[in-house]
């Protein structure tokens, strides 16, 4: 199952976005704070992040330049949230490192939309195994199948 943090300083929002995701088969984990969502990161390593835009770090910077700092932080899809669609805002979040942002309050449509372009891009599920056929022997009438992890048959 794929896992997804959602960093918010709104519980309200942390609320909507763990619904949304949970129906859409994601395992969510929340943070209100910059601290503790790069500890959850640390320990988890999610394949999702959701960042609130007003989440700032210790220092003051932005929560997904400091993600992309951590060890394989480069590797997590990280989604800037914000309420400000204007395009000052994502081209700061954009420099900061996310690979997408979404505009609150969030739509479940867009967020799909969203989630299918990042796995079109590799930025999403990139890291999982995926099960492939390596030997189809359904046209021979043969009922025999072999599947492959990254190539290898089992």
């Amino acid at each position: 199952m794929a896992t997804a943090l959602i960093a918010d300083i709104s519980d309200a929002s942390r609320r909507a976005a763990s619904h949304l995701l949970e129906r859409l088969g994601y395992r969510v984990a929340t943070a209100s704070a910059a601290e503790e969502a790069l500890a959850l990161i640390a320990g988890t390593m999610p394949d999702l992040v959701l960042a609130d835009a007003r989440i700032e770090t210790a220092n003051g910077g932005l929560l997904p330049a400091a993600i992309r700092k951590l060890a394989g932080g480069k590797d997590i899809c990280l989604f800037h949230v914000t309420a400000d669609a204007g395009a000052a805002s994502i081209r700061r979040a954009m420099d900061a490192g996310a690979d997408d942002y979404l505009v609150k309050p969030y739509d479940e449509a867009l967020l799909r939309f969203k989630l299918m372009q990042a796995r079109a891009r590799g930025r999403l599920d990139a890291g999982r195994p995926q099960l492939r056929v390596v030997q189809d022997n359904a046209a021979t009438g043969a009922t025999s199948w072999r599947f492959g992890l990254y190539g290898k048959a089992v």
